[in-house]
Order: C-alpha cells, then sequence, then structure tokens
C-alpha cells in the first residue's frame, strides 16, 4: 500500500485495522460460498472479524484459543446431546463439563469463554451438523485473516518504527541533560521524558505488526535487533525518570553544580551516541567505548572527591545519583555488546550465503 494513500484513507477513518477486517470477512464469506453454498455463511466471517489483531502473533494466538473453545465445546455438546434434549438441565450440565474440563487444563480465559457459546448453539442446532459447519468454516475465517494480517501492512514500515525508536532515544539524551537546569529547562526535560516514552513505546507496539508479515521477511534480523535495542532504550528510560526523582530530592547548590552538569551531560552522550550508532546510518564521529570510559572516570572522580566535602546525608542522596547513572552506563554497555557480538555472525551468515551462490553457479556452468 501507498504511504501517501494511506495517509488519505486514515483522514477519512479507513485505518489499517478496518481494512484488514473488511478484506478478511469479505474473502472469507466469498471461500466458503464458493466452497460449501448457502450453508452458515456467516461463522468463517464472524472469525475473520474477531480474530483480526495488530499483529500477526496476535491473531494466531486469539485464533487458536477460538479453535479450542469450538471444538472443545462441541465435543461436550455432541456427548450431552446424546443423552438429553436441549433444556435448563443440559444446558447446566453441558456448561459445568465443559467450562470445568477447560478450567481445570488452565485454557486461556478466551477460549473457555468460547466453550461456553459454541456448546449452547451446538445444542440447539444438535440435528443440523452444526458442530461440522462451525469448525470448518471457523478455521476457513482464521487463515484468511491470518493471510491477511501478513499481507496488508503499513507502508515502509520497518523504516518508521526504527525512526521512532531512534527519535524516542536522543530525546531521552535530551531529557537526561536537561535535568541539571532549572525553570523552564527542567520543565523542558521532564517533557522530553514524557515524549521519548510515548515514541518508544509506540515504535514497540508498531514492532510487532511487522513481525511474521511477508513483506518484511528479508529485515527479520534488523527487526529483531531493532526490538532488542528499544527493550534496552525502554529499561535505560526507567533509569532516567529514578535520576530525576533523586535531582529533584537534592538541594538546589548540588543539582544544579557545575560537576553535576558535567556528569550528567557525558551519561546523556553515552545514550545519544548509542541511538545514533545502533539506529542510524550516520557515521559517528566518537568512540562509544571511549564515551562509556570517560562518563565513568567522570563519575568516579567527581564522587570520590565529594565525598571529603559532603556531610554523610548528602553523600547518600548523592549515592543513589551516582549509582542510576552508573546502571545506565552498563545497560548501554551490556547493548553496545550484544549489537557487536551479534555483527560477526551476521558477517559469517552473509559470507556463507556468498560461497552457496558461487558454488551453485560453479555446479550450473560445470
Amino acid at each position: 500500500m501507498n504511504e501517501g494513500l494511506q495517509d488519505r484513507l486514515e483522514k477519512f477513518g479507513l485505518s489499517l485495522y478496518m481494512i484488514r477486517v473488511t478484506l478478511a470477512a469479505s474473502l472469507s464469506w466469498l471461500a466458503v460460498h464458493t466452497l460449501y453454498g448457502d450453508s452458515y455463511l456467516y461463522f468463517a466471517p464472524l472469525a475473520a472479524i474477531l480474530i483480526t489483531q495488530g499483529s500477526v502473533k496476535a491473531s494466531l494466538e486469539k485464533g487458536v484459543y477460538r479453535m479450542t473453545g469450538i471444538v472443545l465445546g462441541g465435543i461436550v455438546s455432541l456427548v450431552v446431546g446424546r443423552f438429553f434434549d436441549v433444556g435448563a438441565l443440559s444446558i447446566l450440565l453441558m456448561l459445568l463439563i465443559g467450562i470445568g474440563v477447560a478450567t481445570a487444563c488452565r485454557i486461556n480465559i478466551q477460549a473457555i469463554s468460547q466453550v461456553g457459546v459454541t456448546s449452547v448453539l451446538a445444542l440447539t442446532f444438535y440435528n443440523d451438523h452444526y458442530i461440522e459447519w462451525r469448525v470448518a468454516e471457523t478455521l476457513i475465517g482464521v487463515v484468511i485473516a491470518l493471510i491477511i494480517n501478513m499481507i496488508i501492512v503499513p507502508p515502509k514500515g520497518f523504516v518508521k518504527v526504527k525512526g521512532l525508536a531512534l527519535e524516542g532515544g536522543l530525546l531521552l539524551a535530551d531529557a537526561l541533560s536537561g535535568q541539571t537546569g532549572g525553570g523552564r529547562e527542567a520543565i523542558q526535560a521532564g517533557d522530553a521524558l514524557t515524549r521519548s516514552a510515548s515514541l518508544l513505546a509506540k515504535s514497540e507496539l508498531q514492532q510487532k505488526e511487522l513481525h511474521y508479515t511477508l513483506t518484511h521477511y528479508h529485515c527479520r534480523n534488523e527487526l529483531r535487533g531493532l526490538t532488542q535495542t528499544t527493550a534496552h532504550l525502554k529499561k535505560i528510560h526507567s533509569y532516567v525518570k529514578e535520576i530525576r526523582a533523586e535531582i529533584a530530592l537534592l538541594p538546589a547548590h548540588y543539582a544544579a553544580a557545575d560537576w553535576m552538569a558535567e556528569v550528567v551531560t557525558a551519561t546523556a552522550d553515552c545514550i545519544a551516541l548509542y541511538g545514533t550508532k545502533t539506529l542510524s546510518d550516520a557515521e559517528c564521529q566518537r568512540s562509544l567505548p571511549e564515551s562509556l570510559r570517560r562518563a565513568r572516570d567522570l563519575q568516579l572522580a567527581w564522587f570520590s572527591e565529594l565525598q571529603g566535602q559532603c556531610s554523610l546525608t548528602s553523600i547518600r542522596d548523592l549515592g543513589a545519583v551516582f549509582s542510576h547513572l552508573n546502571r545506565v552506563l552498563e545497560e548501554i554497555e551490556q547493548a553496545d555488546y550484544v549489537v557487536m557480538s551479534a555483527a560477526p555472525q551476521k558477517a559469517k551468515a552473509g559470507a556463507a550465503h556468498a560461497v552457496r551462490f558461487i558454488q551453485k553457479g560453479l555446479s550450473h556452468k560445470l
């Protein structure tokens, strides 16, 4: 789907989810009508509508829960229906057995509710082959909905989610560096921290929509790496939030001191450098390991010097700030190690693919 076309459609309420649902329901009805004629045509579209979610994985999970509930509810209704007519007693027994077995097996609550619905409907239509039609047509609706979810995806989805994560990481660095300022600067830092959390959460949500889709199969490794990077940035965000709270409790002459600004800014630079290095194609002028080493040396040097100048109470409060600052550096160091260790494996896989390609070409020539 064209990016400009999607933006124009969303202005009129035609979101990507709505397009998926309408296509899946329509194609499900058409498929069942072509295969079976006019019997129970509504089951397949109903299943397609109910299981279509924002991601392929979520749709698959919901489809499995629905199929599990339908099969279990159908079996229970067949057993009870052989001995009882439709009535209060038969419905009571059927629900007790079906829901009781599903609960004892620790089946998901969505499947348990489907057991009850299917049992009652199946017992009502017991003589009309309801269960066979229900299972077959629901399966058709689930399969078609999954295929639509795999095909209909946001245009340039990977580029968008990567850009959101990068913007969130840079805002996180700005939010940390602005913590030592007072007044308007502190308010802007708080706003940046909030917007950073929103962007990282949005990126994480949209990343899930791209998993297992056909158009993003070729970049599945990059998508997996982006997911890990976003998780690291969200953890760093939690540390920055703690730093903000701890700095707010410090006396003003500590929070606004030049040495505090120097230490915090050096740590924030590491966040920005990690985000740029991992999520951007721009060439970094500075080395991340060197920046991490410099920030850690600054933290240790200033904290050591302050121990001889401050009271025990102040050292305790400052220690909380320095502790969280160090955790930010440790998280970045760990995240960068994961990226660096994955790079040789990726290069090795690419080299192996090239060798296979050359061998295949030579075999054709020979």
